[in-house]
């Protein structure tokens, strides 16, 4: 076992490097740099969106409500029984 893993291992340093490492560092800084400076944004507009859903809330519950209490206080008519009368199966088979 101990002479394969020795074959592998040089064949492993024999062979090419597929990723330079040298800059791994400086682009994990920069990268955590620029995660960093995108939830500040992201936590400074957080007041705008609460305030958004908000007014969106209160204009819902309001208009909601005014459309709600104003069919509350229709009365009931009977004119949409009366309005496709002409569509009954008794008048359509009648012909008339």
């Amino acid at each position: 076992m101990s002479e394969r893993l020795d074959a592998l291992m040089a064949s492993l340093a024999a062979s090419q490097v597929d990723h330079d490492l040298n800059n791994l560092e400086g682009a994990v800084e920069r990268r955590i740099a620029a995660r960093r400076r995108e939830l500040k944004a992201t936590a400074a507009l957080t007041p705008i969106r609460v305030a958004s859903v908000g007014l969106a809330l209160a204009v819902g519950v309001t208009a909601g409500g005014a459309v709600a209490g104003g069919l509350a206080r229709q009365t009931p008519s009977l004119a949409s029984y009366s309005a496709g009368a002409y569509l009954a199966p008794s008048s359509l088979l009648e012909g008339g």
